[in-house]
């Protein structure tokens, strides 16, 4: 009986080290898709809750996206060189769209994914950085930028369609808009390279938070990496390749090696999980590399 009961037992352990294996053989994924000159820009543009890769190509101004939901490769000439693209759902219907900001006009082009019907609206001038996002809680990407030169955010809230502005941040600082509090908007916050540190307005309570976090020559890679529905302090750091990660809920740091020098950041719910997952884009070789969180 113990010989049969070890037999047993053996039997119903391999299998689970087996599923296990396969499990963290599975949450690390790559994919073949864009080429040098690329831009990463990743989204649901299905509305499947998974992040699709995607990428505009600035040389002939058009998306590459595979659905993930279906696996079938989706292209649009949407831009034109010297854009920037600014992909977000601004039309309310759970996809992402197309849509470029152009610098030399201060122009949004987009193309609404519900009904095809492409808008524009100038909104910024030249200098300014686009920052699109949720900041009135209305299910819709608001048209936004922020002007390194006086600090200032300019926002339209698409539920009114009033423009708001708020000066915050100075000159070299980076926009990091996320939702940090977990009331449902945007909140306004910067990341300064000179020392580090970030800088949020929580929308919930207008209270200031500062927390250093990372070093000059970091990327800022804000995301919800530990499922409370609150955008986490986050820098990917190129020099060894290193994520490094505040966990909102827990307060506990996180790091994890993901990438190498000239790689982009690109973190997103490549999986079924809700939490950001580790990923990068890697220009030399149009490649993304996934890891699950």
């Amino acid at each position: 009986m113990k010989i049969s009961s070890k037999l047993f037992t053996l039997a119903l352990t391999v299998p689970l080290l087996l599923g296990i294996f396969n499990f963290k053989a599975q949450a690390e994924v790559t994919r073949q898709w864009g080429v040098g000159g690329d831009i990463p820009v990743p989204g649901d543009y299905d509305n499947d809750g998974i992040t699709d890769y995607a990428v505009w190509r600035p040389s002939n101004g058009t998306w590459y996206v595979i659905n993930s939901s279906t696996g079938l490769v989706v292209t649009r000439q949407w831009g034109v060189g010297g854009d920037i693209p600014v992909p977000g759902d601004y039309d309310g219907d759970r996809r992402t769209d197309f849509a470029v900001w152009r610098p030399s006009n201060g122009t949004w082009y987009i193309i609404n994914s519900s009904t095809g019907v492409a808008v524009t609206r100038q909104w910024g001038i030249a200098g300014d950085i686009p920052a699109p996002g949720r900041y009135d809680n209305d299910g819709k990407t608001d048209f936004a930028v922020w002007r390194p030169s006086n600090g200032t955010w300019y926002v339209i809230n698409s539920s009114t369609g009033l423009a708001v502005t708020r000066q915050w941040g100075v000159g070299g600082d980076i926009p990091v808009p996320g939702d940090y509090d977990n009331d449902g908007r945007n909140d306004f916050a910067v990341w300064r390279p000179s020392n580090g540190t970030w800088y949020v307005i929580n929308s919930s309570t207008g209270l200031v938070v500062t927390r250093q976090w990372g070093v000059g020559g970091d990327i800022p890679a804000p995301g919800k990496y530990d499922n409370d529905g609150r955008t986490d302090f986050a820098v990917w750091r190129p020099s060894n390749g290193t994520w490094y990660v505040i966990n909102s809920s827990t307060g506990l740091a996180i790091t994890r090696q993901w990438g190498v020098g000239g790689d982009i950041p690109a973190p997103g719910n490549y999986d079924f999980s809700i939490r950001n997952d580790f990923a990068v884009w890697r220009p030399s070789n149009g490649t993304w590399y996934i890891s699950g969180n």
